[in-house]
């Protein structure tokens, strides 16, 4: 009996008990209207079987009937969906080939050994070479005309007369690359 009065305030609406006799069936024993203190739940409805008689064993039902439930469901949000721009695919540029500058220097510039100036003039001989009065043979000697700058090389390969007042003669091929040979003496610096 005490878990009547306990759904009995738990049940809103009417409580109605009923119990099984010897043969099976299930009588009405007994409806009581249950007040609660909270405002009951309007369509909710419970019943209960419970025995009458509390001496006999009895089989006891309890159905509890629940109108079906109104859900509300929002609308699912939607998502935004962010698209990539297209992409044009690109390929980078090769790297820049990998290569070492020389860069070169000449060896800095030492005054010569020797140097010399006076006149000099050409001669019929072997392109490249020149006749010195005093200056060992096989020696290169370096021809600057000081009148406009132009040189050339030229080995000494024979001798001249030291009376003439030249400091060399070359040939006439060695004098056309410095000055014209039609101007016959020059002034020049050698150095060697």
């Amino acid at each position: 009996m005490l878990l009547l009065p306990l759904l009995l305030l738990a049940s809103p609406g009417r409580a109605v008990t009923r119990s099984a006799g010897s043969d099976g069936r299930i009588t009405r024993a007994h409806t009581a209207r249950v007040h609660m203190i909270a405002a009951p739940m309007p369509g909710w409805e419970m019943t209960l079987a419970v025995a009458a008689d509390f001496r006999a064993p009895v089989t006891t039902t309890t159905t509890t009937t629940i109108p079906p439930t109104t859900t509300t469901t929002a609308a699912p949000r939607e998502v935004p969906q962010v698209r990539a721009a297209a992409v044009t695919p690109t390929t980078a540029p090769p790297p820049p080939p990998t290569t070492t500058t020389t860069v070169y220097r000449p060896p800095p510039t030492t005054t010569p050994a020797h140097e010399e100036s006076g006149q000099a003039s050409w001669y019929n001989a072997s392109t490249g070479t020149c006749a010195s009065p005093n200056l060992a043979f096989g020696t290169v000697v370096t021809v600057t005309n000081t009148a406009n700058g132009l040189s050339t090389t030229c080995t000494v390969d024979d001798r001249m007369d030291p009376s003439t007042g030249r400091v060399l003669d070359m040939s006439e091929g060695s004098f056309a690359k410095i000055a014209d040979p039609s101007q016959g003496v020059i002034e020049v610096r050698l150095t060697w």
